[in-house]
């Protein structure tokens, strides 16, 4: 279903048919939604789902769904969908593990890419850092910091302390995640399906998004 987001109260919300009005504000004019808009709402819809079952899962499902959602953009559902359910809940545990060193390798390529930023901003990460009350490092140059590396930063390990590295992703022990994994994994994975079934997908807003999605779909075809 398609999205609108009112410009006066920044509203979004879905409608099958062009709005006349903001349903929250009454304004008249609300615009088709940004791509940022876009993902913000699926995104936060996704979150919740993920925040709900997190309990029930184990530190390295945790840490994983993290890198799930991070690599698949609301805005590519069309490729997502496809995958989670073809490569990882309907696979056997081998494609499923294949599928996701796909992701492991494509996560930690935009990790060494931002550190490489950060270090020409003239910054280097430490061995061990404090945290904030709300888990988010007390470093210098956090701004420079990209999403890749603050999504590492925000991984649960068993030393909050120490500085993550690549160790922290290849640690995941995606075998046992592929072939063992929780109910509370698994529940989530479907549940995620659900949320995104009717995502409308705009070819502009997915070809940008989707080119590690289509690599592993293109590698499975030969």
């Amino acid at each position: 279903m398609p999205l609108y987001a009112c410009p006066r109260c920044h509203n979004i919300f879905p409608s099958p048919d062009k709005p006349s009005a903001c349903p929250d504000c009454g304004h008249r004019r609300p615009l088709p939604a940004s791509e940022v808009e876009f993902d913000a709402f699926y995104a936060k819809q996704l979150a919740a789902i993920r925040e709900a079952y997190a309990p029930g899962m184990s530190m390295d499902e945790r840490n994983w769904t993290k890198v799930l959602l991070f690599l698949n953009k609301p805005r590519a559902s069309f490729f997502t969908s496809h995958l989670l359910r073809n490569y990882v809940l309907n696979a056997t545990p081998e494609l499923c593990v294949d599928t996701y060193k796909g992701y492991r390798w494509e996560f930690s390529r935009m990790v060494k890419q931002d550190r490489i930023a950060l270090q020409l901003e003239g910054y280097q990460e430490s061995k061990l850092l404090m945290r904030r009350e709300d888990g988010t490092p007390l470093v210098k140059g956090w701004d420079c910091y990209g999403p890749a590396l603050r999504l590492l930063y925000s991984f649960e390990a068993v030393d909050p302390h120490k500085s993550p590295n690549l160790g922290n992703i290849n640690g995941i022990d995606l075998q046992k995640i592929a072939a063992e994994p929780s109910e509370a994994y698994r529940q989530f994975l479907l549940d995620w399906l659900e949320a995104v079934k009717d995502v409308p997908s705009p070819m502009s807003f997915i070809i940008p998004e989707a080119k590690p999605l289509l690599k592993l779909m293109k590698k499975d075809d030969k």
